[in-house]
């Protein structure tokens, strides 16, 4: 009897998962913040889903047309440069974007990088606070890109199906608990 336990309760630990946080259905407002933080020369706001969020997206930055496309997805941000547009970034104290979220979205948000690029991109241009995801590519020394992309790296959270099935484990052992000590 004590075997079966057992294993009922190993079947129950190995079959449940996690999954990651992420970004789909929130919503996002984007900044582009020239010259200074707080001087802001474009402005946007999303919901987060399939596709890009925005298609030559006027006013990031200012009225410069920079982006073919940026999309944000379940765990990345990615920026599609126009071909005669890339790399011009001009050295100031900040010259790049700010991603707020939704309350709570990036509380799981473990890590930002760079995808692996030879162009320049630090990870150090990338910070969050709360919900804001900040990109500063203020004086990068950028050249030969024509897109770049963030990857978002969450937490793992409990599937809320696991912890259903770890409850309903639970309940058949104290029900079989119950029948051993009244003799069924």
């Amino acid at each position: 009897m004590l075997m079966r336990k057992l294993l009922v309760c190993l079947a129950i630990v190995l079959s449940s998962s996690v999954c990651h946080a992420g970004l789909m259905g929130s919503n996002v407002s984007a900044n582009y913040h020239f010259e200074t933080f707080g001087d802001i020369i474009g402005t946007g706001t999303a919901t987060v889903g399939a596709g890009p969020e925005w298609v030559d997206p006027t006013g990031f930055p200012g009225d410069w047309n920079g982006f073919d496309f940026i999309d944000i997805g379940d765990d990345y941000i990615f920026f599609d440069f126009r071909a005669d547009a890339c790399c011009q970034w001009n050295p100031t104290a900040y010259n790049g974007f700010e991603f707020i979220f939704d309350p709570g979205v990036l509380a799981d948000l473990v890590a930002a990088t760079f995808s692996p690029n030879p162009d320049g991109y630090l990870d150090s241009m990338i910070s969050h606070v709360g919900d804001t995801l900040y990109i500063n590519w203020g004086s990068a020394q950028i050249t030969g890109v024509d897109s770049v992309q963030v990857n978002l790296d969450f937490a793992a959270v409990p599937v809320p199906a696991s912890i259903l099935l770890l409850g309903l484990g639970l309940l058949g052992l104290g029900y079989s608990r119950k029948l051993q000590r009244s003799g069924l």
